[in-house]
């Protein structure tokens, strides 16, 4: 089941919503079909890539190639984060020479983060938690979506149809 699929399980319900945000479970319908349409961009300018330009999405997100589809990259767009470095930062040791087990765990990781931040009381924020949940949302969700790209069995037969045979 792909990361997309497991964080909107029907078990889990979705938490109340915070001001000015969303959840992690509630902005994946939307986050999804933005990164579907720059994933697309980016296959028709680099065709047959095995793995999705990670850093290209990054910064086509980031860089309002597409409208921002959650409150969490609006707020990172807004506060002019720079895309380089939101990668280099915050992605790239999640993504970057890794494999798929530890792609996946650390996707994991960071949703049990998120969802920690998403519960915590307005007595047990730190001064800039908005800005740190919008930052963990939006890396857990990109990197969920790159993991279900990149692993996922569409993608698999799509470049290796003989490995099921």
């Amino acid at each position: 089941m792909g990361f997309f699929q497991r964080l909107t399980q029907p078990e889990r319900a979705a938490p109340a919503p915070r001001p000015g945000g969303g959840s992690l479970a509630r902005d994946v319908a939307a986050m999804r079909p933005a990164l579907v349409a720059l994933t697309a961009e980016r296959e028709q300018l680099d065709p047959g890539r095995l793995e999705i330009d990670l850093r290209g999405l990054v910064a086509d997100l980031l860089q309002g190639e597409v409208a921002p589809p959650t409150a969490d990259v609006a707020l990172l767009v807004r506060e002019g984060v720079d895309p380089r470095e939101f990668y280099d930062k915050e992605i790239a040791r999640a993504w970057d020479g890794l494999d798929e087990n530890k792609r996946a765990a650390r996707v994991e990781q960071f949703a049990g983060l998120a969802q920690m931040l998403e519960d915590a009381g307005a007595d047990a924020r730190m001064p800039g938690h908005d800005r740190m949940l919008a930052t963990v949302r939006t890396k857990t969700l990109v990197l969920a979506f790159a993991v279900d790209e990149t692993y996922g069995l569409m993608r698999q037969i799509e470049h290796d149809p003989t490995a099921f045979a």
